[in-house]
């Protein structure tokens, strides 16, 4: 991770497209703010876009807009994320979902540096500093035809790859407790720590999901832990390989269970705990309608 942060600082400065590859979960998206907040783009906010939930058909519009008219439901001229990223930083992840026609598409944005809104022959031009992502081998995707090889150049100026946390392992227990003070507050569990053994069962299993499997599965520790030091126990451990993290309870069940233990905390007084939850009183008095508390 220091190399890695050691290119965001040197890349930031500049201009030139970035790629970030890595698996899910492993905090692509935080590498590309990190690059936009140390960029001269960093004081207009970062426009990001979801690729891979974008149907084909809603692919121009979202991107670059369409006036009022152009299609069923286009009551009003709209701005694209291209627009809306005018002077600052677009990113768009998982850009190995696109189709070859989205992709051709992009190139031709990207090469003359303009939109055109569906529906409009007006060309906006567009000053815009591009970073991607993807959890995908462009590479291998390009030599199966399924990616062109001309837009991998485009985008791919400078390449960073985001390590996945088993290539980490010293990064794990930072980690670990960054989540449980901020799910500690958020839950009211404040003063929550691990035991020695704890750590060293998170730093041994593989993560799969990555820090985002981290996150989850210390939130859910915190939601369900019965006391103020979290125990393997409290991440359910396999005995086998180097352990997995799973918790058999739904989010329901896990939104019922914090809910009582704030109302138990704070006397069933609804306005304190709907206010350390972070939700109004009558979003609280639905939730307890709903689980019959």
């Amino acid at each position: 991770m220091i190399n890695v942060m050691n290119i965001v600082r040197k890349v930031a400065s500049t201009d030139a497209n970035v790629l970030i590859t890595g698996e899910n979960g492993t905090g692509k998206e935080l590498v590309a703010r990190e690059i936009h907040n140390l960029s001269k783009r960093s004081g207009e906010l970062m426009a990001t876009v979801d690729m891979g939930s974008i149907t084909e058909t809603l692919f121009e519009s979202e991107l670059f807009g369409h006036v009022k008219g152009a299609f069923t439901d286009a009551r009003e001229d709209r701005k694209g994320k291209f627009e809306t990223a005018d002077k600052s930083t677009l990113f768009l992840d998982e850009i190995g979902n696109l189709t070859l026609s989205a992709q051709a598409k992009l190139l031709s944005v990207l090469q003359n540096r303009y939109i055109v809104r569906v529906g409009s022959n007006k060309q906006i031009p567009v000053d815009i500093r591009l970073i991607c992502a993807t959890n995908r081998n462009l590479m291998q995707m390009v030599r199966d035809g399924e990616f062109r090889e001309d837009l991998l150049y485009r985008i791919n100026t400078i390449l960073i790859e985001v390590p996945p946390l088993r290539d980490r392992v010293d990064d794990i227990p930072i980690l670990a407790n960054y989540f449980l003070k901020i799910n500690s507050e958020r839950y009211c569990k404040e003063g929550m720590r691990f035991n020695t053994h704890t750590l060293e069962k998170l730093a041994n299993h593989d993560w799969p999901g990555n820090v985002r499997e981290l996150q989850h599965a210390v939130e859910k520790a915190v939601i369900l832990s019965e006391s103020d030091i979290l125990k393997p126990s409290d991440f359910m451990f396999a005995s086998s390989g180097r352990g997995s993290s799973s918790v058999e309870m739904t989010l329901d069940e896990m939104e019922k269970k914090i809910i009582l233990e704030s109302l138990k905390k704070y006397s069933n007084n609804l306005s304190m705990s709907a206010s350390k939850l972070g939700i109004t009183r009558q979003t609280l008095y639905n939730k307890m309608k709903k689980y019959g508390i």
